[in-house]
């Protein structure tokens, strides 16, 4: 039993030592702004597969406050703590759903109250640069193309963290870890 639980916390800390340290690494290469919070959480997924739900949601949240505490880059923190986080951990659950319209409705609403919470975070709270910077031709229309370029990339992102999940899974763990 106290092998399990120690497993379970040494696990959680290297697994957030090392998101903390690809979040550090946006500091050095902030042209990764997107990509770095992209694979620190799918770290979250080896949480769930290894341990538990509730490992995986607690080392996401001590990441989010270390993340936007100690790290360079706040952009980058942000997407971390509003979503690319959690999401792999509520994919987990939401791929088990035997509704699959219901699952895609569920993601498709998290995706983008969390995108709209991101865009209007840095307008109004943060006051940096605009978002649309460059899309002057688009016009009004620039956040709707904007928006939905989003949705394409999530359906891209949503499909590739369940690739990844199943690469973890049935080769990397079987092969490498030697786990069943």
């Amino acid at each position: 039993m106290n092998n399990k639980i120690a497993f379970k916390i040494a696990l959680g800390g290297v697994i957030s030592a090392l998101c903390l340290m690809f979040m550090f690494c946006s500091g050095l290469f902030p042209m990764f702004d997107y990509t770095i919070p992209t694979f620190a959480g799918f770290l979250m997924v080896i949480m769930i597969v290894e341990t538990s739900a509730v490992w995986a949601f607690t080392t996401y949240v001590a990441v989010s406050f270390l993340a936007l505490l100690i790290t360079p880059n706040l952009q980058c923190s942000l997407l971390f703590v509003i979503f690319m986080g959690y999401y792999p951990i509520l994919k987990y659950y939401l791929d088990k759903l035997k509704n699959r319209v219901l699952a895609w409705v569920i993601k498709f609403a998290v995706f983008n109250a969390a995108v709209l919470l991101f865009y209007y975070l840095f307008q109004f709270v943060f006051m940096t640069e605009d978002l649309l910077e460059g899309m002057e031709r688009f016009g009004e229309y620039a956040k709707i193309i904007l928006l939905a370029g989003a949705n394409l990339f999530f359906i891209l992102y949503d499909h590739l963290v369940g690739q990844l999940t199943n690469i973890y899974v049935n080769w990397f763990r079987k092969r490498i870890l030697k786990r069943k």
